[in-house]
């Protein structure tokens, strides 16, 4: 195909066409699923399960991801049927998903590629996020070198075009952006569909490893941040965040009890935290020794709550149902960071027969929305088994999708808790959501490793339990020895098996005796002082979230908190548009907020 490169043509906004271009290049024709799959790829796959629609392959193939690089040069623009194709411009390819462009390539062949942001459909994503008319997502692959500075741009031949469109970019809320069922004018909802004006939101964000088999090792869903989004299509942080949960405290909104004479600039509040589904308080634990404020913690079993009571005074400690804590009134649970932990038996991987309790667990997923709603954290975190990704992804995707509906960005991983000082080869599925308003924290660089790994050496069962004293609490080896048998001895420098409610399974390295339950806590990383009561101590231990990877999570959650905190001082007028999406038109609507300086740091108020 010959393209005349004439004069430019400038294309105003407007010029919504759907023109095709017709190719004879056919993605199906080149690439086949069967090709990237086989039966023993099915382990990896399990835990890449990511948006049908999305499809991995298309995105390995047209991006950098695999390092596939060819040199091409640069041009300005490129005309086709008398549409001019150029920096900025937005269209929409054969395969229902949309480019705008960054760059106009030619390779030495002389065939054309664009270059630029990948959009598709929220329809297409496979229930992660809600379907609305003519809301695409932004869809970015990276691998792990890339994770800090990668753009996650990709290329498509301009055989690919099926016409131009226009999409806009903004991080307005979507209860603020006054969309009707046919926005814009149009007759009919599938000729606003062909025809109208498309908007971006969130962007889905996929990092890969980059191996002879590349596997899904990270993925997020994250609202655009102001300076992502188009000029005009932009609400400052403060007002989105003010919007979702009145006045902020930055800084963190627990103010320490004492008065400083010094001078000094020391610190004199901390970030507080409250824990749902709390059990014993592993990951309360983690919170306090991160440097949170332990504010509440609830649970329904009367022996894990009185282990929590014992150990965290300064908390409220309830014992109940979820149900009959959403009672209580926002202003009294409201806190900075939530965690919440529901029972997980249902999502276990080691389980395969259904239990009559398998629905009240299930229920407390969706409980998820409520508590978000009622407590309204800045950030929320959620910790379950890696089974609820590898085995029952619609309870993942339904708990993805309530967060994004709420309008906090969210990430999830599975961490290997060995690499956060564990001595346990276990993996935990992580979530970290950020309301409105609020920078997305990452997941903790590892902090453990092998040897050659420049870090701290992987902890053993002898680093854990090796120097536990003879009179320590929780500690009586005596009770603990088998009788009439014996199990075969092995190193004391190894990993434990995984702490389970009922023991997992786990003895001493002897063979003699079983862990006392001072030394399973030890093996879950409870320091010394967390002391335990009442009966069915190694189950709650067992349930425990480890709290030194609760720690790890919790300190990095701090670390960008007050990153981006403690930019604030003074005062700032903030000039705020909430749209009124008509055709390609916004009709603004005014208001105005604000910060100002209190006792060295930042305040919102309205105005």
């Amino acid at each position: 195909m010959a393209f005349d490169h004439g004069d430019p043509i400038i294309i105003d906004d407007d010029d919504a066409s759907s023109e095709t271009l017709r190719g004879d290049f056919r993605i199906e024709d080149v690439f086949n699923l069967d090709d990237f799959m086989a039966d023993d790829d099915f382990e990896d796959y399990l835990t890449t399960l990511s948006a049908n629609a999305t499809n991995p392959i298309r995105h390995q193939a047209r991006s950098t991801l695999l390092g596939l690089t060819q040199r091409r040069d640069q041009i300005p623009e490129i005309q086709i049927r008398g549409k001019t194709y150029k920096r900025g411009k937005s269209v929409e390819l054969n395969d229902a998903t949309f480019l705008r462009i960054h760059e106009v390539l030619r390779d030495a062949s002389g065939e054309i590629f664009l270059r630029g942001q990948r959009f598709q459909r929220l329809e297409h994503m496979d229930s992660l996020v809600p379907d609305r008319m003519n809301e695409v997502c932004w869809t970015i692959d990276l691998n792990l070198q890339e994770m800090d500075n990668g753009d996650g741009f990709e290329e498509v031949s301009v055989n690919e075009i099926k016409g131009l469109r226009i999409i806009r970019l903004t991080n307005h809320p979507y209860t603020k952006m006054n969309i009707g069922t046919t926005p814009g004018g149009f007759q009919t909802n599938e000729e606003c569909r062909r025809e109208g004006l498309l908007f971006c939101r969130v962007k889905y964000i996929r990092i890969w490893s980059k191996s002879r088999k590349p596997r899904i090792t990270e993925e997020a869903l994250v609202f655009l941040e102001k300076d992502e989004c188009d000029p005009g299509f932009s609400t400052e942080p403060v007002a989105l965040r003010h919007d979702w949960r009145g006045l902020t405290e930055l800084g963190g909104s627990h103010k320490l009890p004492f008065i400083d004479l010094t001078g000094s600039n020391e610190r004199r509040t901390k970030y507080t935290f409250g824990d749902g589904f709390c059990g014993a308080g592993g990951v309360s634990r983690g919170a306090l020794q991160a440097g949170l404020h332990v504010r509440w913690g609830f649970d329904k079993c009367p022996k894990a709550m009185d282990t929590y009571r014992l150990n965290f005074r300064t908390a409220v400690g309830e014992t109940c149902e979820v149900v009959h804590f959403l009672t209580n009134e926002t202003k009294d649970i409201m806190v900075d960071i939530m965690h919440f932990s529901p029972p997980c038996q249902t999502f276990s991987p080691a389980k395969t027969v259904a239990a009559s309790t398998d629905q009240a667990n299930e229920a407390c997923i969706f409980s998820a929305r409520e508590l978000l709603l009622r407590v309204k954290p800045r950030i929320a975190t959620m910790e379950e088994t890696s089974g609820l990704q590898e085995r029952h992804k619609e309870f993942l995707y339904a708990t993805i999708h309530t967060f994004v509906d709420l309008g906090y960005s969210i990430r999830w991983k599975l961490l290997s808790c060995e690499d956060y000082g564990v001595p346990q080869q276990r993996k935990r599925l992580v979530m970290i959501g950020a309301g409105p308003g609020e920078p997305l924290p990452p997941f903790p660089k590892p902090t453990h490793g092998p040897p050659g790994s420049n870090l701290l050496p992987h902890r053993t069962i002898l680093d854990a339990i090796g120097d536990i004293p003879e009179n320590a609490p929780d500690h009586d080896p005596e009770r603990a020895y088998f009788r009439n048998i014996t199990k075969p001895a092995f190193p004391p420098r190894s990993f434990a098996k995984t702490i389970t409610c009922n023991g997992g399974d786990n003895f001493h390295p002897s063979g003699t005796r079983g862990y006392t339950h001072r030394e399973a806590a030890c093996l879950q990383t409870f320091p010394m002082e967390h002391r335990f009561c009442g009966v069915g101590v190694l189950k709650q231990i067992g349930n425990a979230v480890p709290p030194m990877l609760a720690k790890a999570v919790f300190r990095e959650i701090i670390k960008d908190l007050e990153r981006h905190d403690w930019r604030f001082g003074g005062y700032q007028l903030l000039h705020v548009c909430w749209p009124i999406y008509d055709s390609s038109r916004a009709i603004s609507v005014t208001i105005f907020t604000g910060i100002r300086l209190v006792s060295g740091k930042g305040k919102e108020f309205g105005i």
